[in-house]
């Protein structure tokens, strides 16, 4: 039996509001009233480089909606940095909701059947077709300067995430409203950036993860998943200093890669 839940044939509706993306969000000043799940926020990622700092142990079991009997990818190195991030559209402003939850994604490999699904979010609802992962997020804690680490390894509450290449099947496409603006903690205070919206290029989905000491960090949130667009450059700093369960270390940031939307999916199947 599958370690995690399959998703329910809970409606879409429904499914919409518990992470804050309900009909009507558009049209409000804020998504803090939009929902009741208040980790609901949006991040922006960069390319990041850590030449030193974390380990990660052989062996480690993930098992997620797209693959629920598990597999055991094989690690890569860091790549990535994802800071929770402030989006502005016409008529609406969605807010960070918890700053302590950041990600560091490493590269993963491994071999995964293909899976048509429908995304839906603020920028629309389209199908997109997934491929094997390629990244998996950690759950971080993130500084500018460097300080005390936690006696935590991650902040509390926070899910690990499979992130899978998708690309559009053919139903739908997705809409940004124009101008998008975005502020996370490497922006200047007070200012913000408009930025141009790509086409959706990762999904990533929570997933459960197992080390081999037997360990289990289960999923708090199976609805709450993320859809990656590509994004123009925003402003970075550096260096940036992380601690999570498979270390810490200094990053030295790069260029911002995506800018990703809290989202549902469903109807999905390998191909």
């Amino acid at each position: 039996m599958s370690r995690i839940l399959r998703r329910g044939t809970t409606s879409l509706t429904a499914a919409l509001l518990v992470v804050g993306i309900g009909t009507t969000v558009l049209g409000t000043s804020t998504a803090a009233t939009a929902g009741t799940q208040t980790t609901f926020q949006h991040y922006l990622c960069y390319n990041a480089v850590a030449p030193r700092g974390f380990s990660i142990p052989a062996g480690v079991e993930l098992f997620n909606s797209f693959s629920p009997a598990g597999f055991v990818p094989t690690f890569g190195v860091a790549s990535y940095q994802c800071n929770p991030a402030v989006k502005t559209v016409p008529g609406a402003s969605f807010p960070i909701t918890n700053r302590t939850w950041h990600y560091l994604c490493f590269g993963i490999t491994t071999d995964q059947s293909s899976n048509v699904v429908t995304v839906t979010n603020q920028f629309g609802s389209a199908e997109l077709t997934t491929t094997s992962p390629n990244d998996f997020c950690v759950p971080s804690w993130t500084w500018l300067h460097r300080g005390k680490y936690k006696k935590a390894s991650q902040p509390a509450g926070e899910d690990h995430y499979t992130c899978y290449p998708v690309t559009y099947t053919g139903g739908g496409a997705y809409s940004p409203p124009a101008p998008v603006q975005v502020s996370d903690e490497f922006t200047p205070t007070g200012t913000t950036t408009t930025v141009t919206v790509g086409d959706p290029e990762e999904l990533c989905v929570p997933t459960e993860k197992i080390l081999p000491s037997g360990t289990t960090y289960p999923i708090n949130n199976p609805n709450l998943n993320y859809l990656c667009f590509g994004v123009s450059s925003t402003p970075i700093k550096n260096p940036a200093f992380d601690q999570n369960q498979f270390g810490r270390g200094k990053l030295a940031i790069r260029p911002t890669q995506w800018l990703c939307l809290p989202s549902t999916v469903s109807s999905g199947g390998g191909t």
